[in-house]
Protein backbone atom coordinates (compact mmCIF):
# COMPACT_ATOMS: atom_id res chain seq x y z
CA UNK A 1 0.00 0.00 0.00
CA UNK A 2 1.17 3.52 -0.78
CA UNK A 3 0.87 6.36 1.72
CA UNK A 4 0.02 9.98 0.97
CA UNK A 5 -0.59 12.95 3.23
CA UNK A 6 -2.98 15.84 2.73
CA UNK A 7 -0.79 18.91 3.16
CA UNK A 8 -3.94 21.02 3.39
CA UNK A 9 -4.52 19.63 6.92
CA UNK A 10 -1.18 18.16 8.01
CA UNK A 11 2.11 20.07 8.45
CA UNK A 12 0.20 23.36 8.63
CA UNK A 13 2.88 24.66 11.02
CA UNK A 14 5.09 25.03 7.96
CA UNK A 15 4.96 27.00 4.68
CA UNK A 16 3.03 25.16 1.98
CA UNK A 17 5.93 24.11 -0.25
CA UNK A 18 7.99 23.04 2.76
CA UNK A 19 5.25 20.54 3.58
CA UNK A 20 6.05 18.65 0.38
CA UNK A 21 9.69 18.24 1.37
CA UNK A 22 8.72 17.20 4.89
CA UNK A 23 6.33 14.53 3.56
CA UNK A 24 9.10 13.14 1.37
CA UNK A 25 11.61 13.21 4.22
CA UNK A 26 9.19 11.29 6.43
CA UNK A 27 8.85 8.54 3.83
CA UNK A 28 5.50 9.23 2.19
CA UNK A 29 4.93 8.12 -1.39
CA UNK A 30 2.69 11.05 -2.27
CA UNK A 31 1.10 14.31 -1.21
CA UNK A 32 -2.41 15.60 -1.85
CA UNK A 33 -4.34 18.82 -1.40
CA UNK A 34 -7.74 20.37 -2.13
CA UNK A 35 -8.36 23.20 -4.63
CA UNK A 36 -5.65 23.83 -7.20
CA UNK A 37 -6.79 27.16 -8.63
CA UNK A 38 -5.59 29.08 -5.57
CA UNK A 39 -2.09 27.58 -5.57
CA UNK A 40 1.22 28.01 -7.38
CA UNK A 41 0.99 24.77 -9.33
CA UNK A 42 4.32 25.09 -11.20
CA UNK A 43 6.09 25.57 -7.88
CA UNK A 44 4.29 22.55 -6.40
CA UNK A 45 5.29 20.41 -9.38
CA UNK A 46 8.90 21.55 -9.22
CA UNK A 47 9.09 20.98 -5.45
CA UNK A 48 7.52 17.52 -5.69
CA UNK A 49 9.93 16.56 -8.45
CA UNK A 50 12.87 17.79 -6.39
CA UNK A 51 11.60 15.86 -3.37
CA UNK A 52 11.00 12.72 -5.42
CA UNK A 53 7.39 12.43 -4.27
CA UNK A 54 4.21 11.86 -6.24
CA UNK A 55 1.27 14.25 -6.38
CA UNK A 56 -1.29 11.60 -5.54
CA UNK A 57 -4.49 13.60 -5.95
CA UNK A 58 -6.17 16.99 -5.70
CA UNK A 59 -9.69 18.34 -6.14
CA UNK A 60 -11.23 18.48 -9.61
CA UNK A 61 -14.27 20.66 -8.80
CA UNK A 62 -14.04 24.22 -10.09
CA UNK A 63 -17.51 25.36 -9.06
CA UNK A 64 -21.07 24.26 -9.60
CA UNK A 65 -22.72 21.02 -8.67
CA UNK A 66 -23.44 17.59 -10.08
CA UNK A 67 -26.90 17.37 -8.53
CA UNK A 68 -28.49 20.11 -10.66
CA UNK A 69 -28.50 19.32 -14.37
CA UNK A 70 -28.90 23.01 -15.27
CA UNK A 71 -25.29 23.56 -14.08
CA UNK A 72 -23.80 20.58 -15.91
CA UNK A 73 -22.29 22.39 -18.86
CA UNK A 74 -20.30 24.79 -16.68
CA UNK A 75 -19.47 22.05 -14.18
CA UNK A 76 -18.01 19.77 -16.84
CA UNK A 77 -16.12 22.68 -18.36
CA UNK A 78 -14.41 23.16 -15.01
CA UNK A 79 -13.57 19.47 -14.73
CA UNK A 80 -12.00 19.60 -18.19
CA UNK A 81 -9.69 22.36 -16.94
CA UNK A 82 -8.80 20.21 -13.95
CA UNK A 83 -8.12 17.16 -16.11
CA UNK A 84 -5.76 19.29 -18.17
CA UNK A 85 -4.03 20.47 -15.00
CA UNK A 86 -3.73 16.90 -13.73
CA UNK A 87 -1.98 15.95 -16.95
CA UNK A 88 0.34 18.93 -16.57
CA UNK A 89 1.15 17.86 -13.00
CA UNK A 90 1.60 14.17 -13.87
CA UNK A 91 -1.23 13.39 -11.44
CA UNK A 92 -3.20 10.23 -12.22
CA UNK A 93 -6.11 10.75 -9.85
CA UNK A 94 -8.40 13.60 -8.80
CA UNK A 95 -11.27 13.55 -6.36
CA UNK A 96 -14.67 14.87 -7.33
CA UNK A 97 -17.53 16.10 -5.12
CA UNK A 98 -21.25 16.07 -5.89
CA UNK A 99 -21.79 19.51 -4.36
CA UNK A 100 -20.04 22.85 -4.35
CA UNK A 101 -18.27 23.63 -1.08
CA UNK A 102 -17.39 27.08 0.19
CA UNK A 103 -14.08 28.19 1.65
CA UNK A 104 -15.17 26.77 5.02
CA UNK A 105 -16.02 23.44 3.27
CA UNK A 106 -19.75 23.88 3.87
CA UNK A 107 -22.26 23.15 1.10
CA UNK A 108 -23.12 26.34 -0.77
CA UNK A 109 -26.33 25.32 -2.58
CA UNK A 110 -28.74 22.51 -1.70
CA UNK A 111 -31.47 22.81 -4.36
CA UNK A 112 -34.22 21.59 -2.03
CA UNK A 113 -36.72 22.01 -4.87
CA UNK A 114 -35.17 18.99 -6.62
CA UNK A 115 -36.24 15.47 -5.68
CA UNK A 116 -33.74 12.80 -4.63
CA UNK A 117 -34.45 10.97 -7.88
CA UNK A 118 -33.67 14.09 -9.93
CA UNK A 119 -30.42 14.63 -8.06
CA UNK A 120 -29.38 10.99 -8.45
CA UNK A 121 -30.13 11.04 -12.17
CA UNK A 122 -28.21 14.26 -12.63
CA UNK A 123 -25.14 12.87 -10.84
CA UNK A 124 -25.27 9.67 -12.88
CA UNK A 125 -25.62 11.50 -16.20
CA UNK A 126 -22.80 13.86 -15.26
CA UNK A 127 -20.50 10.93 -14.48
CA UNK A 128 -21.46 9.34 -17.79
CA UNK A 129 -20.21 12.43 -19.60
CA UNK A 130 -17.07 12.71 -17.50
CA UNK A 131 -15.98 9.07 -17.82
CA UNK A 132 -14.70 9.24 -21.42
CA UNK A 133 -13.02 12.60 -20.73
CA UNK A 134 -11.15 11.12 -17.78
CA UNK A 135 -10.27 8.01 -19.75
CA UNK A 136 -8.89 10.08 -22.63
CA UNK A 137 -6.52 11.93 -20.30
CA UNK A 138 -5.53 8.85 -18.31
CA UNK A 139 -6.84 10.33 -15.06
CA UNK A 140 -9.12 8.53 -12.62
CA UNK A 141 -11.87 10.60 -11.00
CA UNK A 142 -12.68 9.32 -7.52
CA UNK A 143 -16.15 10.28 -6.31
CA UNK A 144 -16.17 11.13 -2.62
CA UNK A 145 -19.05 10.63 -0.18
CA UNK A 146 -18.92 13.02 2.78
CA UNK A 147 -20.77 12.89 6.08
CA UNK A 148 -23.55 15.46 6.45
CA UNK A 149 -24.04 14.96 10.18
CA UNK A 150 -20.89 16.67 11.50
CA UNK A 151 -18.91 18.39 8.75
CA UNK A 152 -20.87 18.96 5.55
CA UNK A 153 -24.56 19.48 6.28
CA UNK A 154 -26.60 19.23 3.09
CA UNK A 155 -24.00 17.31 1.09
CA UNK A 156 -25.80 14.96 -1.28
CA UNK A 157 -23.58 11.88 -1.57
CA UNK A 158 -23.30 10.75 2.03
CA UNK A 159 -23.68 7.02 1.43
CA UNK A 160 -20.89 4.79 0.12
CA UNK A 161 -23.61 2.31 -0.87
CA UNK A 162 -25.04 4.85 -3.33
CA UNK A 163 -21.52 5.77 -4.42
CA UNK A 164 -20.61 2.15 -5.18
CA UNK A 165 -23.84 1.75 -7.11
CA UNK A 166 -23.07 4.78 -9.26
CA UNK A 167 -19.51 3.66 -9.95
CA UNK A 168 -20.64 0.19 -10.99
CA UNK A 169 -23.41 1.54 -13.20
CA UNK A 170 -20.94 3.84 -14.97
CA UNK A 171 -18.69 0.78 -15.47
CA UNK A 172 -15.57 2.69 -16.47
CA UNK A 173 -12.15 2.13 -14.82
CA UNK A 174 -11.57 5.89 -14.71
CA UNK A 175 -14.53 6.46 -12.37
CA UNK A 176 -13.99 5.08 -8.88
CA UNK A 177 -14.94 5.88 -5.28
CA UNK A 178 -12.85 7.66 -2.69
CA UNK A 179 -13.60 5.77 0.52
CA UNK A 180 -13.00 8.11 3.45
CA UNK A 181 -13.08 5.98 6.58
CA UNK A 182 -13.78 8.97 8.82
CA UNK A 183 -16.83 10.08 6.85
CA UNK A 184 -18.20 6.57 6.42
CA UNK A 185 -17.81 5.69 10.09
CA UNK A 186 -20.03 8.65 10.93
CA UNK A 187 -22.69 7.92 8.32
CA UNK A 188 -22.63 4.12 7.98
CA UNK A 189 -20.09 2.27 10.11
CA UNK A 190 -19.22 -1.38 9.41
CA UNK A 191 -15.94 -0.12 7.97
CA UNK A 192 -13.97 -3.30 7.34
CA UNK A 193 -16.78 -5.09 5.53
CA UNK A 194 -17.67 -2.02 3.44
CA UNK A 195 -14.05 -1.36 2.56
CA UNK A 196 -12.85 -4.89 1.85
CA UNK A 197 -16.05 -5.94 0.11
CA UNK A 198 -15.98 -3.09 -2.42
CA UNK A 199 -12.35 -2.75 -3.45
CA UNK A 200 -13.34 -3.29 -7.08
CA UNK A 201 -15.01 0.14 -6.98
CA UNK A 202 -12.49 1.99 -4.77
CA UNK A 203 -9.66 4.09 -6.14
CA UNK A 204 -8.39 5.91 -3.04
CA UNK A 205 -8.78 5.67 0.75
CA UNK A 206 -8.65 8.41 3.40
CA UNK A 207 -8.02 7.93 7.11
CA UNK A 208 -8.86 9.95 10.21
CA UNK A 209 -10.30 8.91 13.55
CA UNK A 210 -13.78 9.46 14.97
CA UNK A 211 -14.76 11.67 16.74
CA UNK A 212 -12.82 14.83 15.95
CA UNK A 213 -11.18 13.89 12.63
CA UNK A 214 -7.81 13.55 14.32
CA UNK A 215 -4.98 11.08 13.74
CA UNK A 216 -5.50 7.32 14.16
CA UNK A 217 -5.36 6.27 17.80
CA UNK A 218 -7.36 9.22 19.13
CA UNK A 219 -10.85 7.77 18.71
CA UNK A 220 -13.03 4.72 18.31
CA UNK A 221 -11.63 3.20 15.11
CA UNK A 222 -9.22 0.28 15.33
CA UNK A 223 -6.87 1.29 12.54
CA UNK A 224 -4.43 -1.53 13.29
CA UNK A 225 -7.11 -4.04 12.31
CA UNK A 226 -8.59 -1.97 9.47
CA UNK A 227 -5.26 -1.38 7.72
CA UNK A 228 -4.06 -4.93 8.32
CA UNK A 229 -7.21 -6.30 6.68
CA UNK A 230 -6.79 -3.92 3.77
CA UNK A 231 -3.14 -4.86 3.35
CA UNK A 232 -4.06 -8.56 3.34
CA UNK A 233 -6.19 -8.00 0.23
CA UNK A 234 -3.16 -6.92 -1.77
CA UNK A 235 -4.52 -3.38 -2.20
CA UNK A 236 -1.85 -1.35 -4.00
CA UNK A 237 -3.50 2.08 -4.05
CA UNK A 238 -2.99 5.12 -1.87
CA UNK A 239 -3.99 5.49 1.77
CA UNK A 240 -4.22 9.22 2.37
CA UNK A 241 -3.88 10.94 5.74
CA UNK A 242 -6.54 13.64 5.95
CA UNK A 243 -6.79 14.59 9.59
CA UNK A 244 -6.34 17.45 12.03
CA UNK A 245 -3.41 16.48 14.29
CA UNK A 246 -3.73 16.90 18.04
CA UNK A 247 0.04 16.66 18.43
CA UNK A 248 2.87 17.85 16.20
CA UNK A 249 2.15 17.09 12.56
CA UNK A 250 5.40 15.21 12.10
CA UNK A 251 4.72 12.97 15.08
CA UNK A 252 1.11 12.29 14.06
CA UNK A 253 2.04 11.62 10.44
CA UNK A 254 4.93 9.34 11.40
CA UNK A 255 2.69 7.24 13.64
CA UNK A 256 0.01 6.88 10.95
CA UNK A 257 2.62 6.07 8.29
CA UNK A 258 3.90 3.16 10.40
CA UNK A 259 0.35 1.80 10.63
CA UNK A 260 -0.06 1.95 6.85
CA UNK A 261 3.30 0.35 6.15
CA UNK A 262 2.82 -2.25 8.89
CA UNK A 263 5.97 -1.30 10.76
Amino acid sequence: MKASVCIEMVYTEYPFLDRIMIAADQGFDGIEFWNWDNKDMPAIKETAKKAGIEIATFQSNRGGTMINSSQRKDFISGIKESLSMASEMDTKMMFILTDELGDDRSVKYRFDELSEEEKYTSVFECLQELAPLAEATGVTLVLEPLNNLVDHEGYWLKSSTVGFELVRKIDNPNIRLLFDIYHQQITEGNIIERLIGNLDAIGHVHVADVPGRHQPGTGELNYVNILAELNNTGYEGFIGLEFDPTISSKEAASFALKLIKGK
